[in-house]
């Protein structure tokens, strides 16, 4: 079979993807949290007749092939946001203050639709395919415990699409290297000496420290980093104080850290512990900072970038399919697959008109018509992979 006629099946099976797709999009919910969701993907599941297991709430389903040949994995994350859906939508969420509003729901309406197409090629295959549907990706990451659980044991290759509204239907994009960044939180505990505002000298100001630190804080990345290597460092809380009269014994500040660059990562952070240290030293305070490891960097496998643009050349044309110029700075725990098993991570174009809402927007509404795109995708990244996909 080739990629044609792949879209062509997945084309004839479209109301049924749509219909699971809506489906998943009236139960949307929190990582780790994803019950329903779990119980509505283990029915269709039964349904194809594909054996799965489960753990906590992710599921890793199975399709054995008839000759022996690699296992290819393919990942679909499952949660949600805390978003309230606008009125209007048929399928609007039944789960008041939570919407699919990251685009989750197309991700397994897709994976879906290929674990049904693949299934009914089952006597083709020339290895096996494992459906990795995947907790807690907007939160504390669903990957890295999977990959822990052992669920890549035996992978050979692993793919992972995202549905982008900057994109039309019909087109994709990816990056080899570099997709997306690593993501830590930073928390800062400056302390000083409590006193009275009008005997400023008996106390020490962690007011003015912590002011100190922001500001010297910035040229960590202007001054300390090339240009050539995308970081940034911000920061988007500081607590502090008690009254207007009383010098501040203790301020708070939280921020992010993302580098796309394993070693420019722990040499920011190095840096920032070095640039708090010294401040707080020449104020007579004292300072604490905390690291909260995110995401990794998502680092595809060139090789399967190619895959990836040669078959989405061959079935959406040459001008569909491009190549990201730069990383995106936002996370995303795909990564974890990918240290370990090559693979790549690619985007799905959803939008009718340009501009449209971007994800995470309450007014994001994806274009279905590019389920069936995603789901012959899947299903030709496995059967080339196994070497068993037949050309035009």
């Amino acid at each position: 079979m080739n990629i044609r006629e792949l879209y062509t099946r997945a084309q004839e099976i479209a109301p049924w993807i749509t219909e699971r797709r809506r489906a998943l999009h009236r139960i949307p919910e929190e990582g780790f949290a994803e019950f329903e969701t779990q119980k509505t993907l283990m029915g269709v599941l039964d349904e194809l007749g594909i054996a799965y297991t489960s753990e906590r709430t992710w599921i890793v389903a199975d399709i054995r092939g008839a000759q022996p040949g690699p296992t290819v994995a393919l990942r679909a994350d499952m949660d949600a946001l805390p978003i309230r859906e606008p009125e209007g939508c048929p399928f609007r969420s039944t789960h008041e203050g939570w919407m699919h509003a990251c685009g989750h729901d197309m991700h397994m309406a897709i994976q879906l639709g290929a674990a049904k197409l693949l299934n009914e090629l089952r006597d083709a295959l020339h290895g096996n395919v494992r459906l990795l549907f995947q907790p807690a990706e907007e939160t504390v990451g669903g990957a890295e415990p999977m990959v822990a659980a052992g669920v890549l044991n035996g992978v050979d290759a692993v793919y992972g699409l995202h549905v982008q509204p900057y994109m039309l239907v019909g087109q994709i994009d990816s990056r080899p290297g570099c997709l997306n960044a690593s993501t830590d939180e930073i928390d800062i505990e400056v302390r000083g000496k409590s006193g009275h505002a009008a005997r400023p000298e008996q106390g020490v100001d962690a007011l003015i420290c912590a002011a100190q630190m922001l500001t010297v804080l910035q040229t960590v990345i202007s001054r300390n980093t090339s240009p050539l290597k995308p970081a940034v460092l911000s920061f988007g809380v500081i607590e502090g104080g008690e009254a207007r009269n009383v010098i501040c014994d203790k301020v708070t500040i939280r921020g992010t850290l993302r580098t796309v660059d394993p070693e420019l990562r722990e040499a920011l952070k190095r840096r920032v512990r070095e640039v708090c240290g010294g401040i707080a030293e020449a104020c007579g305070a004292t300072v604490q900072v905390n690291y909260h490891s995110g995401y990794s960097a998502l680092i595809n496998t060139p090789k399967e970038v190619e895959r990836v643009m040669r078959l989405g050349k061959s079935l959406l044309g040459e001008d569909a399919c491009s190549i990201r110029p730069e990383p995106s700075m936002g996370g995303e725990d795909f990564s974890y697959f990918v240290e370990k098993v090559p693979g790549v991570f690619w985007h799905l174009g959803c939008s009718e008109t340009l501009p449209a809402p971007s994800l995470h927007s309450k007014e994001l509404v994806p274009d279905e018509r590019c389920l069936p795109i995603g789901a012959a995708m899947e299903c030709a990244l496995v059967l080339d992979r196994m070497g068993i996909l037949e050309a035009q």
